[in-house]
């Protein structure tokens, strides 16, 4: 199920009626915005290929194709991460974000269990807990960068 030029992407939250429309696979001058439907992630590559940055959110959602609907559609991971990430936390608390870098890459991917060795806990009692070697600069963590 890959996107047309007449469509675009809906992630549907797999608890409630929540839907979150994302823009199908796009280059624009700065970055070039891809959503892998397999796995419910997004990915921005930045400066023709120098530093991937990715969402990973299929603990939570699935995706369908959509036709076009006017919406203004943002083909960025801070864009999306925002609201995606308040709506997970109203469903799972605490919610985890696993993390992973390199030099030319990081990855986001929200879990409902802590993953690996660099993660962010979220928890609407406790606040935000960083856990791990993370370069915040060069990551989407909301509620810290």
């Amino acid at each position: 199920m890959i996107a047309n030029a007449t469509e675009h992407y809906v992630l549907k939250c797999m608890d409630c009626s929540f839907e979150r429309h994302i823009p199908r696979s796009t280059t624009l001058p700065s970055v070039a915005f891809s959503v892998d439907v397999a796995k419910v992630k997004m990915a921005c590559v930045y400066g023709g290929g120098a530093f991937t940055v990715t969402l990973g959110v299929h603990e939570f959602f699935t995706i369908a194709t959509v036709p076009e609907s006017g919406q203004v559609l943002h083909a960025s991971i801070g864009d999306n991460i925002k609201p995606l990430h308040e709506h997970m936390l109203s469903h799972c608390d605490p919610l985890f974000l696993v993390i992973r870098q390199s030099r030319s890459q990081t990855t986001h991917e929200y879990k409902k269990q802590p993953e690996g060795n660099t993660y962010v806990r979220f928890s609407r009692d406790q606040g935000v807990d960083v856990v791990g070697n993370i370069d915040v600069s060069k990551a989407e963590i909301p509620g810290v960068s």
